[in-house]
């Protein structure tokens, strides 16, 4: 067990030292090394990339990432002539999804097509390396088409025969096809930490091959080229043993918009027309009735206390997150949610264990992202194996009762409270939300040179309501 632990606390000059030694092991095994543009053309083959402005093609979306308080963060849109890969080429940290998008930002709804399944592997050193490729070599794993070395670890590049189209229907099955994979590859064998797999979606950006590593200027992200194999969905899938993801999703054509107008749905739909278009009656309150109920805010206060309380490292980006989905779930507005997140910085950067793996506020602004999405699907996909699996909380099952409670005459309830106002006189157990001139105070405490910008933003609150409080 002390050599284990000894392992995990690998300091940065041996992973340094490491980052040499696995430079020399691919060189000594005949790999080549492959510059970033080489790279980058054989993963978007010449004319899958945008040509002109209408030719229906997606571009590469690279993204420059800045700590919060110096510079902003930037992304460049990058079409077929890769002219723009200068831009990230070099940078302290750049990256780079294996997917071509819409528009001008990497979010999930502009993306397009994807071009590769890519699995990062962490905490690798020279021994994890040398197993890796001896089970590529005797068919163990599944041989990637390259393999980056981008600082402590590697990313495995596993290139497609042909690009997936990103539609909605196909996220989940995408998502649940890859966590498979990141747990079949990273493993005992091939990572000091077996037990902090980092489960990445299918949108995840990975440093730009040229960019730097977490190590430094003079620890450049690598590309070593270990075949020219391509892959389908169903290949990787049956590299994983006992896989039960069914591909099947894959191959529906996804929903349509209707095409149906008013007047139509008026004698198609007489019930709907009547509650919609009739009577006004919103969206959301449909969904109380048939679909989706709205929870008591008291989970989302229960949520709160466990991301004091229970959120370690590794799980501090997804517990925002769940934020999200319990605030959504209980009908919190967005403004609440977002005030709220920020609340948690300094808690969850407190529990850093990695000086390469603080908690920013960038962090916190990414997760929250997740508002600006498919509001239905977060609120329902974020289940509570989801949560308890990404935020390493457990999470206890709600059990129902089966047959309902008979009612009294209210003796019970009073004696209940009797018991909770011996117990605790002050009415501790309460929650009281903060006031408006309180919030103001503790923003003002933890942040003791901010501005009023800054906390009007942080906070949610209004401009006249900060100046009013603001001492």
């Amino acid at each position: 067990m002390a050599k284990y632990t000894k392992r995990r606390d690998k300091r940065g000059y041996e992973w340094k030292s490491a980052y040499r030694e696995k430079e020399a092991l691919m060189l000594e095994r005949g790999y080549p090394e492959v510059s970033p543009r080489d790279f980058y053309r054989e993963l978007f083959p010449a004319g899958s990339l945008q040509q002109e402005s209408e030719d229906g093609k997606g571009n590469i979306i690279a993204t420059q990432i800045r700590p919060s308080g110096k510079g902003r963060t930037r992304q460049w849109v990058i079409d077929d002539s890769l002219k723009m890969l200068d831009k990230v080429i070099g940078d302290r940290f750049g990256l780079i999804p294996p997917i071509s998008f819409y528009g001008k930002s990497h979010t999930k709804e502009n993306a397009h097509e994807l071009f590769a399944v890519v699995v990062d592997v962490d905490y690798v050193g020279k021994q994890q390396l040398k197993n890796l490729l001896k089970q590529f070599g005797n068919g163990v794993q599944l041989c990637p088409t390259y393999l980056v070395s981008s600082g402590k670890g590697v990313h495995l590049y596993y290139f497609l025969q042909e690009p997936v189209q990103l539609y909605r229907n196909r996220e989940e099955v995408l998502a649940k096809l890859k966590e498979a994979f990141i747990q079949r590859l990273w493993n005992d064998t091939s990572s000091i930490r077996p037990d902090s797999p980092d489960i990445t979606g299918i949108y995840q950006g990975f440093r730009c091959v040229g960019s730097q590593s977490k190590l430094g200027v003079d620890f450049p992200v690598k590309a070593y080229k270990l075949s020219e194999n391509r892959y389908t969905l169903e290949d990787i899938k049956a590299s994983i043993p006992s896989c039960k993801v069914d591909l099947a999703p894959l191959y529906e054509k996804p929903r349509r918009k209707s095409t149906v107008t008013l007047e139509e749905a008026k004698e198609l739909y007489p019930e709907w027309y009547e509650k919609r278009i009739v009577q006004g009656e919103s969206k959301q309150k449909s969904k109380k009735q048939g679909g989706t109920w709205v929870c008591n805010e008291a989970l989302y206060e229960w949520w709160k206390r466990k991301i004091t309380e229970e959120v370690k490292a590794g799980g501090r980006y997804f517990s925002i997150m769940a934020l999200c989905s319990y605030g959504l779930k209980c009908g919190i507005s967005e403004q609440k949610i977002r005030r709220d997140a920020y609340v948690f910085l300094d808690h969850l950067e407190s529990l850093t264990e990695d000086e390469d793996n603080h908690f920013s506020r960038a962090d916190v602004k990414d997760a929250l992202r997740a508002l600006k999405g498919d509001r239905k699907r977060l609120s329902t996909i974020a289940s509570r194996e989801w949560i308890e699996k990404q935020t390493k909380v457990t999470i206890q099952p709600c059990k129902r009762r089966k047959k309902p409670l008979k009612r009294d005459d209210g003796t019970a309830f009073r004696a209940a409270r009797a018991v909770q106002d011996i117990g605790d006189p002050d009415g501790t157990w309460r929650y009281v939300p903060p006031t408006a001139e309180q919030t103001v105070r503790e923003w003002q405490e933890s942040h003791p040179a901010g501005k009023k910008a800054d906390c009007i933003r942080e906070t949610g609150l209004s401009k006249p309501t900060v100046y009013k409080w603001w001492k």
